[in-house]
């Protein structure tokens, strides 16, 4: 972590009030280069005297570094008044629609928001005698093939942003490898990601898996991403997914994930 980075995440530390958190959040979600979000942005923080310097502290953080902040500046924001968190969700709905298109990672981070702020309910789990995968349901195989397909537009790289775009070479390869387990025993659907609501059904199902077997669910997923990743090193989109991804199946994060973000963790 460079000196400017240190000095932007001493004055991030120290925020807590509605509007910053407003203004930090946003500015988390911003993708880089877009004028678009960019004016969506500053139309949602319109009349927020820190806005600007708030989002230059957030600009001074380096990519494993985000995702960290965006964790810890949400569940700050749930402790704010309803009207506060419900404005922050339908701001964050306006700058990720500025573009026209929601990005793959965009989804992840409503879903998590949603989460973090007390909006989202998750699925009650099953119980389960032992972590093995090996014999889960036909109806649990076909959700993971679901979300790994859509997991599959950033993992190991992040591939075009359209809704509607096929995941890139590396990506089909990914999902082959994550669902061999299940080969011998079901049919592993092709690559092809859901939509929206499609993509909220998978992550039900998915939250419904006993506890005990998401864990190993997430490592297959990180062990698979690292071996197809260029020299072993997962970009920051394929981890940014992956760890949103552990957050909603509420599973910690495997060590190859966690490494990622060694030198970025904040104290809560």
């Amino acid at each position: 972590m460079d000196e400017a980075e240190r000095a932007a995440a001493d004055h991030l530390e120290r925020l807590n009030g509605a509007q910053d958190l407003h203004a930090a959040t946003l500015a988390l979600l911003l993708p880089a280069g877009s004028r678009r979000a960019a004016r969506a942005w500053q139309i949602e923080c319109e009349g927020l005297d820190r806005a600007p310097q708030v989002r230059e502290w957030v600009a001074q953080l380096s990519g494993p570094a985000r995702l960290p902040w965006f964790e810890l500046l949400v569940s700050r924001m749930r402790t704010q008044p309803l009207a506060a968190r419900q404005t922050l969700l339908e701001a964050t709905r306006r700058v990720m629609g500025a573009r026209g298109i929601q990005r793959p990672i965009d989804r992840l981070h409503w879903l998590a928001m949603r989460q973090r702020l007390g909006e989202g309910t998750a699925a009650d789990a099953r119980a389960a005698a032992t972590a093995d995968l090996s014999q889960l349901p036909p109806s649990d195989v076909a959700a993971i093939a679901r979300y790994s397909a859509f997991l599959a537009r950033m993992v190991p790289a992040e591939a075009a942003e359209l809704d509607d775009a096929a995941p890139p070479d590396a990506g089909l390869a990914w999902y082959a490898a994550v669902m061999t387990p299940w080969q011998a025993c079901a049919t592993i659907p092709p690559c092809t990601p859901p939509d929206t609501e499609g993509l909220v059904h998978a992550l039900q199902e998915l939250q419904s898996i006993a506890w005990m077997q998401r864990p190993a669910l997430m490592r297959g997923w990180v062990t698979a991403a690292v071996q197809h990743s260029r020299h072993g090193r997962l970009a920051d989109t394929a981890a940014d997914a992956l760890r949103l991804s552990c957050a909603l199946l509420d599973s910690p994060l495997p060590p190859e994930l966690a490494r990622h973000y060694r030198e970025q963790e904040i104290a809560a």
